[in-house]
C-alpha cells in the first residue's frame, strides 16, 4: 500500500509560526505592563488631570492651569510630594567647545521645568552633584547620563558638572547627571531645570496646556480623593464665574500612576499606549499559536497508520498505554523545542521587517527571568494542547487487526469527525481574517476616495518656519509674492490645512431673538487666496478682506444651522461674538468640508483673516495642471525659499500624502490583520493538506477499485475534494456572522464609513475554497494517477 509522506516538517514549520507570534506579542505586552510598575511607592503616585464638559460632551485632558501646583504645595493634609512638569520650548543650545569637540548647537532641545521633589518621586541615581541643591536656582540645568554624554562626549559625570550650556542666551550650569531609569517608564525626560517664577505665580484657572502636567504623591495612610475635591473647589472659586459664561463645566481628577500608561485621553508628550490594541495583540497570538496545535493535531493523527505496525509491535512486546502516551509527549515536546529553535530567527525576521509594530524602547528592555518563564509555560502548554489527542489515538490501535494487515482499520473510533471540526476552525478564523482584511482595506480607500469639499489634488503644504534663527520673523507674504510672480505656480494661498485633526477651539455666541446661542467651535485662519485655492464653494456673502486682525468670519454650513440661521443669507451681516463682548460680522457662509479625518462628523467651523505666521502657520501651493511641469515648480519653490528663508530647511508635502497620514493607525492595523491572514491561511492548509493525505490514504483501496471501473483522474480529484470543499463551505457559514459583527463593530468609530456588502463574505468565500482546493489537489491528484495494480496488490 502507498504510504503518506512524512509531515515532521510541516508539524514543525506550523508550531514554529504559532510559537513565534506568541514571543513577538508576550514581548511586547511585557514591555507595555512593566511601564512605571517599578517605581518606587508607584501605588501613592498620581497625575492630577482635568475634566470638561460642554454641549453635553465629556473629555478629559492631561494638562492642568498653572497655580494648581503652588495651591497643593502650600501644606495640605495627605499630600507628600507635589511635581509638576513643564515643558519649556528653546530653540538652540549651544554647546562649548571641549577638547577635540568643536563648539555645536542643538535645535529645539527636550527640557522641563520642575522641583527638587522630581527626584524624591522618580529613583534616578546620582552619579554627580545631588538632588539638595541640583535646582535651587535659576541658572542650573540637571542632565540624564544619556543626554550628558551625547552633549559632552568622552567626559565622566563628575568633569561634566560645572560646565556652561548656553540656551538661547541663558547660560545654565550643569550642577547634576542622574543615571537613566533601567526600566519601562512614563518619565522619560532628559534635562532639568527649576520652574520659572513667571509659572509658579501665575494665577491663570481658566487656561490649561498639555506641556503643564503635575504629579502628586499621596502619604501612605492618605487618599487622594479629597485633594482632588479641594482643587476643584478652588478652582471655582477663581473660574466658576468665567466657566459659566462661556457654558462649560471644569474639574480635576486624577489617575494612579500605574494606569497613566494606557490613559490615552490623558496623553501629552509620554507616549501611551492602547490596551484595547493590546488585547488584539493578544488575541491574535492565541489564535495563531491555537491553529498551530490544530495543524500539529492534524498532521499527527494523519501519520497513526503509517505507525500502526511500530505500535503494534510495542504493545505486544508489553508497551502499556501509558508508556504508549508518555513516549508520544515525549516525542511531541522534542519536536517542540525544535520549533523553539526555528521560532528564534523567524522572531527576529519579523521585528526587522515590521518595526512599526515594535515600540520605541521596548529592544532595550529585557525580562530574562520572564521570558524563561513565559518560554517554558510555551512549551508544556504546547505539547499537552498539540500532544494528547494524537497520544491517546495511537493506545486504540488494535494489536491483532495490524499484525494481520488491516492497517486502516486498526483504530478504534478512527472517523474524522475531530479532525474536520479542527479544520473548520481553522478555517473558520482564516475567512474572519480574509473578510476584515477586505473591509479594512475598502475603508482606507473610502477615506481616501471620498469627496471631502475641497480640492487637494497637487496641492503642496509647507510649514512657515516658527524659529527666529530661521526667519520665523520674516513676513510670510513675502515668500508668497515671490512665488505668485512665477506661471508654474498655479495659485498660493496662506492658512490652515483644510483637513486636519488639531484645531483652534473657541467660543462663540450669538443673541438671537430666542436667547443666546453658544458654540465651542474650531477656527481657522486664512487670507483671502484660500477659498480659490481649494475651491470651497461659498454659498452666500463674499470672501474675507485681508487684514492684519480678525475682524470679520466666515462660517460653514453646519455653524450656519448652529446658530439657528434659517438659510445661508440670512446668516450674512450678523454678528457673533467670541471670547468675551468682541463682535464679528458674518461675511460668508461655506459649503461644509471635513475638516477632520473621517472618524469625525463634520462640525461648526469659523474662517478668520491673519497676516502673521502664528497665526497662519502654512504656506499653500497649487502646482500646475501639468504634472511635467512639477519639477519646475518645486525647484521654483525651492529657490525661493531660499532666498528669503536661507537658514530654514525647504520641506514640503503633498495635501494627499499629509490627509493619508491621518489614518496611519488603520494603515498598521491592516498591515496587520494583513500579516494574520496569510499566516493563518498557511497554518490552515498545512492542516487540511495532512487531513487529504490521511483521507486519500484511507481510501485507497476504493480508489483503486473505482479506477479499475473505469473511474477518470478528474472524477477521483472531485470525489476527495468536494468533502474538503463542503467543510470549507461550513467555516464561510459560521465565520460570516463573526466577521460582520466584528467588522461593524470597528467601522462604528467611523463617522463616514462604507456600508457591509454581501459580496466581500461571497469574495473571501470564493478566496477560502480556492486556497483549498489548492491544497488538497495534489494530494488528491496525487492519489488519482496511481497505479490501481498496486494498492490493490498491497491490499
Amino acid at each position: 500500500m502507498a504510504q503518506p509522506p512524512f509531515h515532521g516538517a510541516k508539524r514543525v514549520l506550523g508550531l514554529a509560526i504559532g510559537i513565534s507570534a506568541c514571543w513577538v506579542v508576550y514581548r511586547i505586552v511585557d514591555y507595555e505592563l512593566n511601564f512605571d510598575k517599578s517605581h518606587p511607592d508607584a501605588g501613592h503616585i498620581y497625575q492630577i488631570v482635568g475634566r470638561f464638559k460642554a454641549d453635553g460632551q465629556e473629555s478629559g485632558f492631561g494638562g492642568v492651569p498653572l497655580p494648581l501646583a503652588p495651591l497643593l504645595s502650600e501644606g495640605i493634609s495627605g499630600v507628600e510630594l507635589v511635581v509638576p512638569i513643564y515643558d519649556n520650548y528653546v530653540e538652540t543650545l549651544t554647546i562649548p567647545a571641549t577638547g577635540n569637540q568643536p563648539e555645536r548647537k542643538v535645535e529645539d532641545p527636550q527640557m522641563v521645568a520642575t522641583l527638587p521633589a522630581y527626584f524624591d518621586m522618580v529613583s534616578h541615581r546620582w552619579l554627580a552633584g545631588s538632588k539638595q541643591d541640583a535646582l535651587n536656582a535659576p541658572d542650573k540645568v540637571v542632565l540624564t547620563e544619556s543626554r550628558a554624554a551625547k552633549y559632552f562626549p568622552g567626559l565622566k559625570p563628575e568633569n561634566i558638572v560645572g560646565k556652561t550650556l548656553m540656551y538661547d542666551t541663558v547660560a545654565r550650569n550643569v550642577t547634576g547627571v542622574v543615571a537613566d531609569l533601567d526600566y519601562p517608564s512614563s518619565f522619560e525626560e532628559k534635562e532639568f531645570i527649576a520652574v520659572p517664577a513667571e509659572q509658579w505665580s501665575s494665577d491663570n484657572w481658566l487656561g490649561s496646556n498639555s506641556a503643564h502636567i503635575v504629579f502628586v504623591k499621596v502619604t501612605p495612610s492618605s487618599s487622594i480623593q479629597p485633594i482632588v475635591d479641594f482643587a476643584t473647589k478652588t478652582r471655582l472659586q477663581f473660574a466658576g464665574e468665567s466657566q459659566r459664561e462661556y457654558g462649560f463645566e471644569a474639574w480635576f481628577d486624577a489617575i494612579p500612576l500605574t494606569q497613566k500608561h494606557f490613559s490615552t485621553e490623558y496623553a501629552t508628550s509620554s507616549r501611551a499606549a492602547s490596551m484595547n490594541v493590546l488585547y488584539g495583540l493578544m488575541g491574535i497570538g492565541f489564535f495563531l499559536l491555537i491553529l498551530a496545535c490544530i495543524n500539529y493535531i492534524n498532521l499527527s493523527t494523519a501519520q497513526v497508520p503509517q505507525r500502526s505496525k511500530e505500535i503494534g509491535v510495542r504493545k505486544t512486546l508489553g508497551g502499556t498505554p501509558g508508556a504508549l502516551i508518555g513516549s508520544f509527549l515525549v516525542e511531541t515536546l522534542a519536536i517542540t523545542v525544535v520549533a523553539l529553535l526555528l521560532a528564534i530567527p523567524i522572531t527576529g525576521l519579523f521585528m526587522a521587517m515590521f518595526p512599526e509594530f515594535i515600540p520605541g524602547g521596548m529592544q532595550a528592555f529585557a525580562n530574562p527571568m520572564g521570558l524563561i518563564a513565559f518560554l517554558a509555560s510555551l512549551l508544556v502548554v504546547i505539547t499537552l494542547a498539540a500532544g494528547i489527542y494524537p497520544a491517546w489515538l495511537i493506545t486504540k490501535v488494535r494489536t491483532v487487526q495490524v499484525l494481520k494487515g488491516y492497517g486502516e482499520k486498526m483504530i478504534v473510533g478512527a472517523r474524522l469527525n475531530l479532525r474536520k471540526i479542527l479544520i473548520v476552525f481553522q478555517f473558520v478564523t482564516a475567512q474572519v481574517f480574509i473578510v476584515s482584511a477586505l473591509i479594512i482595506g475598502q475603508q482606507l480607500n473610502y477615506t481616501l476616495d471620498k469627496d471631502l469639499g475641497f480640492t487637494h489634488d497637487a496641492v503642496v503644504n509647507i510649514q512657515m518656519p516658527y524659529r527666529s534663527d530661521q526667519g520665523g520673523e520674516i513676513d510670510p507674504f513675502i515668500y508668497k509674492r515671490a512665488l505668485a510672480q512665477h506661471p508654474e505656480i498655479a495659485a498660493i494661498a496662506l492658512g490652515h490645512e483644510p483637513l486636519n485633526n488639531n484645531h483652534w477651539g473657541t467660543g462663540f455666541y450669538y443673541n438671537a431673538d430666542t436667547g443666546r446661542v453658544q458654540l465651542n467651535m474650531p477656527r481657522k485662519y486664512i487670507d483671502s487666496d484660500y477659498l480659490g485655492l481649494y475651491q470651497l464653494k461659498l454659498l452666500a456673502g463674499t470672501n474675507i478682506q485681508q487684514t492684519d486682525t480678525l475682524r470679520d468670519i466666515i462660517i460653514n454650513d453646519a455653524a450656519r444651522k448652529a446658530f439657528g440661521f434659517t438659510t445661508p443669507q440670512a446668516a450674512i451681516g450678523q454678528t457673533v461674538s467670541m471670547m468675551g463682548d468682541t463682535q464679528y460680522p458674518i461675511v460668508g457662509v461655506i459649503a461644509d468640508f471635513h475638516q477632520k479625518d473621517l472618524h469625525v462628523e463634520i462640525e461648526p467651523l469659523a474662517l478668520g483673516a491673519a497676516d502673521n505666521r502664528g497665526s497662519l502657520q502654512t504656506f499653500n501651493i497649487k502646482l500646475p495642471a501639468d504634472r511635467a511641469q512639477w519639477k519646475k515648480a518645486i525647484a521654483t519653490m525651492e529657490k525661493e525659499w531660499k532666498a528669503i528663508y536661507p537658514h530654514a530647511p525647504f520641506e514640503y508635502r503633498f495635501n494627499d500624502e499629509r490627509i493619508k497620514r491621518l489614518y496611519e493607525s488603520e494603515y498598521r492595523m491592516a498591515k496587520l490583520i494583513g500579516l494574520a491572514t496569510g499566516v493563518t491561511i498557511l497554518v490552515s492548509c498545512l492542516g487540511l493538506f495532512g487531513l487529504a493525505t490521511l483521507t486519500a490514504f484511507q481510501r485507497t483501496k476504493e480508489i483503486g477499485i473505482r479506477k479499475v471501473l473505469g473511474a477518470t483522474v478528474s472524477g477521483i480529484v472531485g470525489l476527495l475534494s468536494k468533502d474538503f470543499v463542503k467543510l470549507v463551505c461550513l467555516a464561510i457559514v459560521i465565520a460570516s456572522p463573526i466577521a460582520w459583527w466584528a467588522m461593524n463593530r470597528w467601522l462604528e468609530d467611523f463617522a463616514y464609513r462604507i456600508d457591509i456588502q454581501w459580496w466581500m463574505f461571497a469574495a473571501a468565500g470564493v478566496a477560502a475554497v480556492l486556497i483549498a482546493l489548492l491544497t488538497v489537489s495534489w494530494q488528491a491528484i496525487r492519489a488519482a494517477v496511481a497505479n490501481p495494480v498496486d494498492s490493490l496488490r498491497d491490499e
